[in-house]
């Protein structure tokens, strides 16, 4: 029973249980961190001087103006909290930071309400707790170095103040965070301290009024600042990286352009997602014919027009200008691409994929209620600017690739690309339980034809046969060639009937056409053919090509201009590998037509 019982709180927590704290992990912060920010003030007085609503109007605006880094959002409100727990203490700097976190981050960011709230009560606990660290510091342990300010009362309450900030918001973002919702901002550990030197030393210029010490600081201060600067800048390019990361390894793993496009956009719309919010990303890409921007991926519902035409529309007139732009107001746009701002879509951001000035294609975001900003638009020209190489690059592999399979001549499949691409439509058939016949042609005493016109004639009747086999396939199977004047198609879904009347076909039709190699020499011609049927004559590839080549050669020895289909003892027994006969009900008097009859 008691194994019962806690199998029964374990399911709870690992469902309905770990599931519901989430939800109630925010509203939690936020009652404990006021609460916590109240208890404070009670203790210590409130004051509001002009320094504290300087301070707390500076704070609001660096919380609406933000440095973007993957892991959140930096601002230089830690530098005005500093400066306010310096010259009001921490009931002020409280009071700056929870000003700021609603007025900065939630009225002008236009943040929703239990966001702002989270926001404002996370900031109201971490600076209380800190405060009330600061306190007792500074009360207990003695100060260092400089009397006007007390160094360990100031490093407590940065690493207190920074180590919840980040902890409490992490949770938050790394549990309830999903991806149509930004990630909140957050105080780092290590940004805290290299932002704490200016302040310090600001106050302690104006606490000593000798600013002449300026120069004693001056070049740490600046070494401060290159590591701050290096710590953004590696901090920012990591997602960047790790997204180009990503994005190179579906391009290495696919194998055809549309699949490589495919992953690539979808991987490159979830990394979006991640770096900048929107409500749908979308990645088109260039139709070289008629200059159309053609859609390949869309994320999250696919309402983007499936084609933009350059000029026409608001995505047509980005296209037209060729460079990244910002549309914050496409409701006042004409909508002759079919956008549907109805739904919600008041902002655009368009940034072209390039790859060596080509353009490859266009990402596009757009998302309503909010605008995007020129931040947005440098980080997804970022990520652009390497997507558009790796797409021009997938589709430069898929034209090598081609080539590679395809006969220099006759424009059908070589030999290699046609068996590879064989053994994947007979596993295919064999988990449809479906049958394929594979066909092989040989041109009769071709040799006499390049020894009597020569080679380039024989090279011009061949293209000419080779049509002739693709349109009596017409799309039922694939046609390659084997080598020399002889060549074998494979016809999906297809059993030995309907097999010998599209060989049958084939052969009536290279009989009763006349060749012209260069123009004027008219050469007739005729095929022997044979065929073998999977997997009722053979259960691997090389089986099957080995008993339709006998087929054909028996066609070859019983006079020629024929099609015959396996049989088991056909190898011992000559007349049975003659079947046109059986067939000739279904291919209207082949009897009558065919030799030695």
């Amino acid at each position: 029973m008691a194994i019962s019982k806690q199998g029964e709180v374990a399911d709870w927590w690992g469902s309905g249980g770990i599931a519901f704290f989430p939800q109630i992990y925010p509203w939690i912060v936020t009652v404990v961190g006021f609460l916590a920010f109240g208890v404070l003030v009670a203790r210590e007085g409130l004051s509001v001087t002009p320094s504290v609503l300087l301070f707390a109007t500076l704070c609001a605006l660096a919380e609406f103006l933000v440095i973007r880094l993957p892991q959140g959002s930096l601002t230089a409100s830690f530098v005005l909290v500093l400066l306010t727990l310096l010259s009001e203490g921490p009931v002020g700097a409280a009071l700056v930071i929870v000003i700021g976190s609603l007025v900065g981050y939630g009225l002008l960011r236009r943040q929703s309400l239990s966001r702002t709230l989270f926001y404002g009560g996370h900031y109201a606990l971490a600076s209380a707790v800190a405060g009330a660290i600061f306190n007792f510091t500074s009360q207990n342990v003695p100060p260092w170095l400089l009397e006007s300010i007390h160094l360990p009362a100031v490093g407590s309450y940065v690493l207190v103040y920074a180590f919840l900030s980040q902890t409490l918001v992490w949770f938050k973002n790394r549990v309830i965070f999903t991806p149509t919702e930004p990630k909140f901002p957050k105080t780092d550990l290590l940004v805290a301290f290299l932002l704490s030197p200016p302040p310090l030393l600001l106050y302690y210029l104006l606490t000593v009024r000798d600013f002449s010490a300026l120069l004693l600081v001056l070049f740490p201060l600046l070494a401060m600042l290159a590591a701050f600067r290096t710590y953004i800048n590696i901090d920012t390019a990591y997602d960047e990286v790790s997204l180009l990361y990503e994005v190179s390894q579906d391009f290495m793993v696919a194998l055809t352009l549309d699949e490589t496009t495919q992953a690539m956009a979808q991987r490159i719309c979830d990394g979006i997602r991640r770096m900048v919010y929107c409500d749908e990303s979308a990645i088109y890409t260039l139709v070289a014919e008629t200059s159309e921007l053609r859609l390949v991926y869309a994320q999250n519902g696919g309402t983007m027009p499936p084609v933009v035409t350059p000029g026409r529309g608001p995505l047509g007139r980005i296209a037209q200008e060729g460079r990244g732009r910002i549309l914050n107001n496409v409701m006042q746009e004409p909508l002759s691409d079919g956008l549907p701002t109805a739904q919600g879509f008041d902002s655009l951001l368009a940034v072209p994929l390039l790859a060596q000035s080509t353009l490859a294609g266009w990402l596009v975001l757009s998302r309503g209620g909010r605008k995007f900003s020129a931040e947005n638009l440098r980080l997804v020209s970022i990520v652009a600017g390497q997507a558009g190489a790796l797409l021009k690059n997938a589709e430069l592999y898929e034209q090598t690739h081609q080539l590679t399979q395809i006969d220099p001549l006759l424009d059908i499949l070589n030999r290699k690309a046609f068996l590879e691409k064989a053994k994947r439509e007979l596993g295919q058939a064999q988990l449809n339980g479906h049958r394929v016949a594979m066909i092989m042609i040989d041109i009769d005493d071709f040799r006499f034809i390049n020894n009597l016109y020569g080679h380039q004639v024989g090279d011009l009747v061949l293209q000419d046969v080779v049509q002739v086999l693709q349109a009596s396939v017409e799309g039922a199977g694939m046609v390659g060639r084997y080598g020399g004047e002889e060549f074998f198609i494979l016809l999906l879904d297809t059993d030995g009937v309907r097999a010998m009347g599209t060989a049958e076909g084939m052969r009536r039709s290279v009989e009763t056409t006349s060749f012209s190699g260069d123009g004027v020499v008219d050469v007739g011609l005729t095929i022997s053919a044979g065929i073998a049927i999977f997997p009722d004559d053979a259960l691997d590839l090389s089986e099957l090509i080995r008993k339709a080549d006998q087929a054909a050669y028996l066609a070859k020895r019983t006079g020629k201009n024929r099609v015959c289909l396996h049989q088991e003892g056909s190898e011992e027994d000559p007349k049975l590998r003659f079947q046109a006969e059986r067939f000739s009900p279904l291919i209207g008097g082949l009897k009558d037509e065919v030799p030695g009859r």
